[in-house]
């Protein structure tokens, strides 16, 4: 199977050279790496460049320069576009690969060809004075025990569980689904959800990349506590989900998996109407998704939210 690792880069030129170290020395060889930059106001570009010819790599690593600013998700989506290989790689351009990862998944993706998006743990790598923290709760779920789970439409499964920089996507499946993108959809999290709607998503428990936690970092795990910022992730996540359960009707799926989307994407338009609309009785409506929720501060959150209306 040809392998393509791709990666979307922007003022990335402190790091990239490590990561470029760590794809380029893997076990298993890639056949191609392409790198799509969003208008760098640093060196990125030239760096990625003198490493191409450094390494005589230029029949199968590129640069690619957009002519404008695409937006993070946006430009990942064009580069995985781009790629040309059975197996597509998410690339981050600050972490470090084991040597190993390419050889580790690409195995099992041979193995389960029911296995349409693959994720991995990972090791958080933490740098510098303004280093995010990874919650708790986020490494409690990565225990790094080799075990591979395969992850299927439930109430809280449709909320993302693997960063991109660990996922291994069939370009087949990829192209696929590409009718259902919408503009601003983050790759990880496309790819999560609509692998569970092709009953494909799995994660195999193994640390296979140190994911450098900085100041700079475009995937965070955020804070969303205010009514507008909340809102708009809300909309983003109802948008998602009524692509889910498009594509759960396009397949014909189990009534059970449609019913779990349909309930998702209630909930969601009900926290909306709670915190944007500022209708408080939703919070007693929204006591019977409570199972739908990654966990019960989030209803207290926006409860509170809704009755202070900041």
């Amino acid at each position: 199977m040809k392998i393509s690792v791709v990666m979307a880069t922007y003022n990335g030129e402190e790091f990239i050279k490590e990561q470029l170290d760590s794809i380029r020395l893997q076990t298993r060889a890639v056949d191609e790496v392409i790198m799509c930059d969003d208008g760098s106001s640093d060196n990125t570009v030239a760096v990625a460049k003198q490493y191409i010819t450094e390494y005589s790599l230029s029949d199968s690593w590129k640069v690619v320069v957009n002519e404008k600013n695409l937006g993070y998700a946006d430009n990942f989506d064009k580069v995985t576009s781009l790629a040309t290989g059975d197996l597509i790689f998410f690339a981050d351009q600050d972490d470090v690969w084991n040597e190993d990862k390419v050889q580790v998944m690409a195995d099992i993706m041979e193995e389960h060809e029911d296995c349409q998006v693959l994720c991995t743990d990972y090791v958080p790598w933490f740098y510098g004075e303004n280093a995010q923290e990874a919650p708790k709760k986020v490494l409690d779920k990565m225990p790094d025990n080799g075990v591979l789970e395969k992850v299927s439409i439930a109430p809280k499964s449709l909320y993302i569980g693997a960063i991109g920089c660990c996922m291994c996507v069939r370009r087949e499946f990829y192209h696929d689904i590409k009718k259902y993108w919408f503009d601003g959809w983050a790759q990880d999290d496309r790819m999560w959800k609509l692998a569970q709607c092709a009953d494909g998503c799995y994660i195999l428990h193994q640390n296979l990349i140190k994911h450098r936690l900085h100041g700079n970092n475009t995937s965070t795990y955020g804070k969303y506590h205010t009514v507008e910022k909340r809102v708009k992730l809300f909309e983003h996540m109802l948008h998602a989900n009524e692509k889910m359960r498009d594509m759960l009707q396009d397949r014909a799926a189990q009534p059970k998996e449609q019913k779990i989307v349909n309930k998702h994407i209630d909930m969601m338009k009900n926290r909306i109407s709670l915190l944007r609309d500022r209708k408080i009785l939703k919070s007693i409506k929204l006591l019977g998704y409570l199972g739908f929720y990654q966990n019960l501060k989030s209803y207290l959150v926006e409860v509170y939210l809704a009755i202070k209306g900041k």
